[in-house]
């Protein structure tokens, strides 16, 4: 990753600088690249297959924004509160999903459970990245 995941939600640290983030480690790893998802931890040898069972899809921070069907309860609210408000999802870019939803986002990864998605095989695409 070296900062590419970071800098598409940040691109410029004054830009970020602005906003009040909420600091955890859940929001951290997402924003980072650098959490708990199969696609990060494939990189380090730390588990077998960066794919969920079949191989079919990747479980990356995208896949868990826009795809994961664990977290589609709270990802529909997410979708709900930014198509009503004119956007869409996926956003042209990750900053603007920072930038114009900091708090639907902040929602949608406290609702993560690294544990359960650990242990879950699935994958269902439902948007194309």
């Amino acid at each position: 990753m070296n900062g590419v995941s970071c800098r598409s939600f940040f691109p410029k640290v004054d830009q970020r600088l602005k906003l009040r983030i909420p600091i955890t480690p859940e929001f951290t790893a997402i924003v980072s690249g650098h959490g708990k998802t199969k696609a990060y931890l494939n990189r380090f040898k730390l588990t077998d297959n960066p794919m969920y069972s079949g191989n079919v899809g990747e479980q990356s921070v995208e896949h868990l924004i826009y795809v994961c069907i664990i977290l589609e309860p709270n990802r529909s609210y997410m979708i709900k509160y930014i198509t009503t408000r004119g956007g869409i999802l996926p956003p042209p870019t990750s900053n603007e999903l920072v930038n114009k939803y900091l708090n639907v986002l902040t929602k949608l990864v406290k609702s993560i459970d690294f544990t359960k998605l650990q242990q879950t095989n699935h994958y269902v695409a439902k948007y194309k990245l």
